[in-house]
């Protein structure tokens, strides 16, 4: 979403009265519903000071994990780990919080941390190992490779958070890519999600620019990329992707005399 959408004054007013109204009966809520808004607002000392009141108040899951939401949707994505690992301290046994942490992690570019949270989960399920199972080892040989630290994944990578949070924008989803290369290492590609009436390129540009005056190690490049896209264009990718896998075993070359056919029906027609 973005914090231009028309209708999100309204919105946003009638859940600010209604925490304002919550201030004397449960005040913790009350400083948490107030945090969330000021982060859709895009103030962000009003959301610190909220959730921080909020804190003081109560030091909980509940508290703590709504303050990690709000940091996250704010790309301070450091600060957001750090809240959300002090929620799961309270709630070690609850398996939506680790799944949350565990998603939140990859973009701190700490997969240290990550490969502790997938042991924990495999703890949880039984011995089962999780879709991101080996992906730490993966990325470390990668980085390894090009003489890099994950220490310099992680300043990238924030700086990408620092591009986006100095923006309106609110990020819809994101996921990281191994794409792998011939000589069987992988390339780690981050794609952003945003919303289909924002301009992808011009936060992709805001990045680049970002990124051009970073101090960072010369060769983070050679391992790691970026993209800004749009939720249509994500999930079509996502679609196709999962086609790919879906039907590898059954795809065929196309009948040469069908596609001069159909070559030949849509010529001289404008697309």
């Amino acid at each position: 979403m973005s914090r231009r959408d028309f209708t999100q004054g309204i919105k946003l007013a009638k859940y600010k009265n209604h925490a304002k109204s919550m201030l004397k009966q449960d005040p913790v809520a009350a400083h948490t519903l107030l945090g969330l808004v000021a982060c859709l607002e895009h103030d962000i000392a009003s959301m610190h000071a909220c959730h921080a009141k909020a804190i003081e108040l109560s030091e909980s899951c509940f508290s703590l994990m709504y303050y990690a939401f709000s940091l996250e949707k704010s790309c301070l994505w450091n600060d957001s780990a750090k809240y959300a690992l002090l929620a799961l301290d309270h709630e070690p046994e609850d398996p939506r919080l680790l799944d949350t942490v565990i998603g939140i992690a990859p973009l701190t570019g700490r997969f240290s941390l990550l490969k502790r949270l997938l042991s924990q989960w495999q703890a949880a399920n039984n011995g089962a190992t999780h879709p991101s199972h080996g992906h730490c080892e993966i990325i470390s040989e990668t980085l390894s490779r090009h003489g890099l630290l994950e220490k310099d994944l992680k300043v990238v990578i924030a700086a990408i958070g620092d591009a986006f949070a100095g923006t309106d924008a609110i990020l819809r989803q994101y996921r990281y890519d191994l794409v792998p290369q011939k000589d069987s290492f992988s390339f780690i590609h981050y794609r952003f999600m945003l919303p289909d009436q924002l301009v992808a390129s011009y936060y992709e540009e805001l990045i680049a620019a970002k990124l051009e005056s970073l101090v960072c190690h010369p060769r983070i490049f050679d391992a790691f990329s970026f993209s800004v896209e749009n939720g249509t264009v994500y999930e079509l990718y996502d679609y196709m992707e999962r086609e790919l896998v879906e039907s590898a075993d059954t795809i065929r070359v196309p009948d040469p005399d069908k596609m001069k056919l159909i070559a030949e029906l849509v010529a001289g027609v404008e697309i």
